[in-house]
């Protein structure tokens, strides 16, 4: 087997951490509540981390909603920014296709900033965890679609589109900024 004879997806899972000094001091420079990570970077903010995982498993949901797209199979949600949210979880169990939410106790999908960037064979996401959001283990990653306008929550939208398991990337603690960004590559 060649590499043109295969197809596949992968992520490319990105978290930038900024403490809770970090965050106040952006706050009062900016007079903004929840900064988003533009906003770091603009004040010349650098995260006190930054972690790269690579890997997810698409769910059968996921290449459904892709199939479908693909040959306009009906009145179906694009993946796109209105839609979108990153979730994480506390759930080490492993993925499987058959997902169709995060595992965890705790989880909690946060919408996507922006429009999303497309490249060649790319899509990428970013969405940024406020000082009260996902205060917990991060033990797991995954894209979710929603049917309505996308809002924060613990519950998973329309469909789990891809997770990734056992990423280990330590605690959220309240107080703290962190931003997650998801990069699909498909060859």
């Amino acid at each position: 087997m060649t590499a043109t004879d295969t197809g596949r997806a992968t992520t490319l899972w990105q978290v930038h951490r900024w403490n809770a000094d970090q965050t106040a001091w952006v706050q009062r420079h900016t007079g903004l509540i929840a900064p988003q990570a533009a906003d770091f970077t603009r004040l010349n903010v650098d995260p006190y981390d930054t972690s790269e995982i690579l890997g997810n498993l698409v769910t059968n949901a996921g290449w459904t909603r892709l199939m479908n797209l693909l040959t306009n199979q009906g009145a179906t949600q694009a993946l796109d920014a209105t839609h979108v949210r990153i979730g994480v979880g506390d759930s080490s169990t492993a993925e499987a296709y058959t997902d169709t939410n995060l595992l965890g106790t705790n989880k909690w999908f946060q919408p996507v900033g922006g429009a999303g960037t497309l490249g060649t064979r790319t899509l990428a996401f970013s969405a940024t965890f406020g000082t009260a959001d996902g205060n917990f283990a991060w033990n797991e990653f995954g894209l979710d679609v929603t049917s309505g306008t996308a809002a924060a929550s613990n519950t998973v939208g329309a469909l789990l589109f891809n997770r990734k398991a056992g990423i280990a990337q330590g605690t959220k603690a309240s107080g703290q900024t962190w931003a997650a960004t998801a990069t699909l590559t498909f060859s």
